[in-house]
């Protein structure tokens, strides 16, 4: 087992799959990203196939290694509990002193930037896609958990037409901003994020909002300024942060340099100043959850 187990890093540099991870046997190789390999995996105690997701032990934030089975254990009871039909479900959490694994969903779809690049979308076609995937990032944030890194590749749209957000099962519990007491509810777990020079800042670049480019504690608003980047991107064609490098984005990002829309767009030009406010420098600024979000889009939609 170990043996198998051990061939997951080598996996994000060669084509070779191991032939079981924990009790799952591994059928094929899905891909790998800077955070891990995923596999199909077929689960012989229950007779179906998931998705595994397969991370090294180092890029995992763990407070210490005594209590690693505990936090895994939580973060997957309420992932568990989270039953929506725009989250995609993690089933199990699984840890070695070499990985974590993730058994969760396996979807027969596409990510909803390949699906965009298909064919020509209408604006209504992609902003109905992206309200789903927002109901499923407000039902995680309503149980106390953050994406922290919601960017276009994980949001997959099936063959069901359902859409869902994926890569939840590293997600870390956060406080959530509670309009009714202007502040922040606690977490459905106590192990918040802490500042620091130790902090390890998890995100895309592209999509990360000014607080994870600081370094200091991301909440669920900051899933609402990476959804309105990737909304931004996907009706524009462009994101709304110029830069080449991640250092340029970072500045603009702070700066709060927004690209204009294009002039030629067949856009309605009131999404723009919706989009604009969920991308605000200062999370503040921005609306007070995702649910306000998305019912400022539906509304004005409803009556254009």
């Amino acid at each position: 087992m170990a043996g198998a187990l051990g061939l997951a890093a080598l996996a994000m540099e060669t084509d070779l799959t191991p032939a079981s991870i924990g009790r799952y046997r591994v059928l094929h190789h899905i891909g790998s990203g800077r955070m891990g390999v995923v596999y199909a995996a077929y689960d012989p105690h229950l007779d179906r196939r998931v998705a595994l997701k397969v991370v090294e032990r180092d890029l995992v934030e763990l407070a210490s290694p005594d209590d690693t089975g505990i936090r895994l254990q939580r973060e997957a009871q309420v992932m568990a509990k989270l039953a929506h039909p725009n989250v995609v479900p993690v089933f199990e959490v699984g840890a070695t002193h070499q990985i974590v694994y993730i058994a969760m969903e396996l979807v027969d779809g596409v990510a909803i930037g390949e699906w965009i690049r298909q064919t020509p979308r209408s604006w209504r076609e992609l902003v109905a896609a992206y309200l789903q995937a927002g109901r499923g990032l407000a039902a995680a944030h309503h149980a106390g958990i953050v994406h922290r890194d919601f960017k276009p590749e994980n949001i997959l749209l099936g063959t069901d037409n359902r859409v869902r957000v994926v890569d939840f099962g590293l997600a870390r519990p956060c406080p959530r901003v509670d309009p009714s007491t202007s502040g922040l509810s606690t977490a459905s777990w106590g192990d918040e994020d802490t500042e620091g020079s130790n902090r390890v800042v998890y995100g895309t670049p592209a999509y990360m909002a000014p607080e994870q480019h600081m370094g200091r504690s991301a909440d669920v608003r900051a899933d609402q300024f990476a959804f309105c980047v990737a909304l931004y991107e996907g009706l524009y064609h462009q994101r709304p942060f110029a830069g080449r490098t991640i250092y340029a984005i970072a500045d603009n990002v702070l700066a709060g340099n927004l690209v204009p829309p294009p002039a030629h767009t067949r856009v309605p030009g009131w999404l723009f100043p919706i989009l604009a406010r969920g991308m605000s420098v200062e999370p503040e600024a921005r609306y007070g959850s995702m649910r306000e979000l998305l019912a400022a889009i539906v509304f004005i939609a409803s009556i254009m």
